[in-house]
């Protein structure tokens, strides 16, 4: 079975301090906290449509992210905004807060739409880009 017209549901990150990673996704990227299990340790937070968009795990204490047999993190995950001023608008609330920025904002060759990329504070790196372009470099048959 091939996946059509598929959606990012959601993305759960390991984190290593749950509070500091409830604020930076609840001011920087404006999520809401739709739930949490104190059991597992993990907050749900939600841009609004769906119970949770993003899930955060609290890794258990001292324990480090692992580049071969401990807890993975990601490449990246990309939020899609309306246009481009929404891209540009998070740079100067990034640099003030000391957020490290990877890249942007910039248009990306590849996918020809305006894209920031920056870290959260367990280093995953979030990309946050207007999909207006979204399939204008798509070479795929139609």
């Amino acid at each position: 079975m091939v996946v059509n017209n598929g959606v990012l549901g959601h993305i759960v990150l390991n984190v290593a301090n749950l509070k500091k990673s409830e604020n930076f996704y609840c001011t920087i990227l404006g999520l809401k906290i739709s739930a949490r299990n104190r059991q597992t340790r993990m907050t749900f937070l939600s841009f609004g449509r769906e119970h949770h968009d993003v899930a955060l795990q609290e890794l258990p204490h001292g324990t480090k992210h692992g580049t071969g047999k401990g807890p993975p993190k990601l490449h990246h995950f990309c939020i899609y905004v309306k246009n481009n001023q929404e891209v540009d608008a998070l740079h100067p609330i990034l640099r003030r807060r000391n957020i490290p920025i990877v890249s942007g904002p910039e248009i990306l060759e590849v996918a020809g739409n305006r894209s920031i990329s920056f870290l959260d504070p367990d280093g995953n790196c979030v990309e946050v880009a207007c999909n207006a372009n979204k399939f204008k470099f798509d070479r795929r048959q139609k």
